[in-house]
């Protein structure tokens, strides 16, 4: 079977046909028994077992806990995207947004916005108060702000 080779900085990972349904499986639900992913691929429980062992060790999947935000009292779930300005505010800004633990998604980005962070709030008086802790953030030049109205799918 062919394996494909996924290249990056930090790891090369090989994964083939059957790796990649193990996943799948996975995606669609985290505490899947090894047993029923067996049975659905035709394959031995020991193997489904050593190679969620292997993707997992090499930190290719990784399972976690997704809360509904609703059912949490977060009714202000938004994106926001930040310019920061100079680069050299940057690391500094990224410490102090990555501390909000209203911070559920982070990452810096390519284009005018160089920071896309997703927020959970309680309602907008909540989501104001932190909007305006990050804006005070040094180095906050500009910022775009998108509320979701209904999510209708994660991604996988």
């Amino acid at each position: 079977m062919e394996r494909l080779k996924m290249e990056g900085p930090q790891m090369e990972a090989q994964l083939d046909e059957l790796d990649y349904k193990i996943i799948k499986h996975l995606q669609q639900d985290g505490r899947k028994s090894f047993t029923e992913i067996s049975d659905d691929l035709n394959v031995a429980v020991s193997t489904i077992r050593n190679r969620y062992n292997r993707i997992v060790d090499e930190k290719i999947l990784r399972i976690i806990g997704r809360a509904e935000p609703e059912k949490l009292g977060l009714n202000s779930y938004v994106r926001v995207m930040l310019s920061i300005k100079p680069a050299s505010k940057m690391k500094n800004a990224l410490t102090k947004i990555s501390k909000l633990s209203e911070v559920s998604f982070l990452a810096i980005t390519s284009g005018k916005y160089n920071i896309e962070i997703n927020l959970m709030c309680n309602n907008n008086r909540h989501l104001l108060t932190i909007i305006d802790d990050i804006n005070n953030i040094d180095g906050m030049d500009e910022s775009q702000i998108t509320m979701y109205l209904d999510v209708l799918k994660w991604g996988q």
